[in-house]
């Protein structure tokens, strides 16, 4: 493997990561946000609403994500096996 091949096989696996990591992050933030602003609306202070709310929904998105994840992280080791060990 050469040095070409393995910058473009780290690019894309450094993608991969932020791919398969940003539907977490958005669905954590915009849960956070909505959970403060009713909280600021309602001057509850309560902090374990926030993070069990997010807790959950976290949770749920990543049930839901992990077989296009894992597929997707499946399909990049299976291109860089073939690539590194060719038959």
């Amino acid at each position: 493997m050469d040095i070409d091949t393995f910058v473009r096989f780290t690019t894309q696996g450094m993608l991969l990561c932020m791919y398969i990591s940003l539907p977490i992050v958005i669905v954590a933030a915009l849960v956070g946000l909505g959970v403060s602003f009713l909280q600021a609306i309602t001057s509850m202070q309560d902090q374990t609403l926030s993070h069990g709310v997010k807790l959950i929904a976290v949770t749920v998105t990543i049930v839901m994500a992990a077989p296009l994840s894992a597929a997707a992280l499946l399909n990049f080791a299976n291109e860089i096996m073939h690539t590194a060990v060719p038959q």
